[in-house]
């Protein structure tokens, strides 16, 4: 009886596996990229702080004090334009003083001009001289004459300033801080002006980016202030070794604004492109899998069937990576669903 139950036992197992053989096995969804060439970077970011290229802090010797401030800051200005007024005693005493120093020299010269002119008066009538040194002796006279009165113009406009300076702006550019009040004295820094047309930064990466690195490579500056924006620049200057104490690598770069946006202070990070790439095979490692420490594994559609080739990588930006061996461009990569299928399985593609 028990030998019956067991071969019917049997016919069941066997009648059961065969109800399934007639069955496909469900094709795989996956997702596919077809390769073409790009471009690609090998990059590295840095932190940094924007600084102008010419900036000046506007400061006096003489003891003074703050008469009026013509400007505020992000005003912007043209070189010698006026900034401030200041007014001293001992200010107005050095302005009268060269102001009559050049006042006598220029009566000395008028002076001597015109005691050359009557000798030259005399000579010529008596024959002596021609008639061209003559009128040369009063052009020189006349240029005196001149020279005295500008002179004598610049003394009286130094004694009717009263003790009245100004604070002039060294270059074109935009004020930045106003550090002095009216009425205050003017002792130390005074304000700042600076050019907006060009910024600069320095930057500190670490030494296994030396060999790449280099003037002229280009830079991008971006900055949270300004989301979604990008501010091209180059690299002008580059250490030639890592900084002993913090083991960085020092390296300046510039920024050229026609935007109008960058000011100094902004800080923000700057993305250094190493090492470009055209015209190469790219693969993001949503469809790469490590293997070993040298290597991927890509699943690849050639003739309707899935494979599995190995390949290699060479510069990297991110998680893409420029594909040196394995693959060439017009190849249909799964990109979703790679972990999932094996050489020879049946797949259906999804968007």
């Amino acid at each position: 009886m028990s030998g019956r139950k067991s071969a019917a036992a049997a016919l069941l197992l066997l009648a059961s596996c065969g109800g399934n053989t007639g069955r496909a096995p469900e094709p795989v969804p996956v997702r596919i990229t077809v390769l073409t060439p790009e471009t690609i970077s090998r990059t590295v970011y840095a932190p940094c702080r924007l600084e102008a290229e010419d900036e000046a802090v506007v400061s006096v010797a003489l003891p003074s004090r703050v008469d009026s401030v013509f400007v505020e800051p992000g005003d912007t200005v043209t070189a010698g334009q006026r900034l401030m007024a200041l007014r001293t005693d001992d200010m107005h005493r050095a302005e009268t003083t060269a102001a009559l120093a050049t006042l006598e020299a220029a009566r000395a010269s008028r002076d001597y001009a015109a005691d050359n002119l009557r000798r030259s008066s005399e000579l010529l009538s008596n024959g002596a001289i021609s008639l061209h040194d003559h009128q040369m002796t009063e052009t020189e006279n006349t240029m005196a004459e001149a020279t005295y009165a500008r002179a004598a113009a610049g003394h009286l406009a130094a004694v009717n300033s009263a003790g009245r300076g100004y604070v002039t702006a060294p270059f074109s550019g935009v004020v930045g801080r106003v550090m002095a009040t009216r009425g205050n004295p003017a002792a130390g820094p005074l304000l700042s002006v600076f050019s907006r047309d060009v910024l600069r930064t320095e930057l500190l990466v670490a030494p296994r980016h030396l060999p790449f690195l280099r003037a002229g490579l280009p830079a991008v500056f971006e900055t949270d202030h300004f989301p979604g924006m990008v501010f091209p620049g180059s690299v002008t200057s580059v250490a030639a070794g890592a900084d002993p104490v913090s083991g960085l690598v020092s390296l300046t770069a510039q920024f050229t604004d026609t935007t109008g946006m960058l000011i100094p202070g902004l800080s923000g990070r700057v993305m250094l492109a190493l090492e470009t790439r055209e015209g190469v095979t790219v693969l993001g490692e949503d469809a790469l899998t490590p293997v070993g420490d040298c290597c991927w594994e890509v699943a690849v559609i050639r003739n309707g069937s899935v494979e599995l080739t190995t390949v290699e990588s060479g510069v990297s930006s991110g998680n893409r990576h420029e594909i040196t061996r394995g693959l060439m461009p017009g190849d249909s990569v799964i990109t979703l669903g790679h972990s999932l299928i094996t050489p020879g399985e049946p797949f259906r593609v999804v968007e």
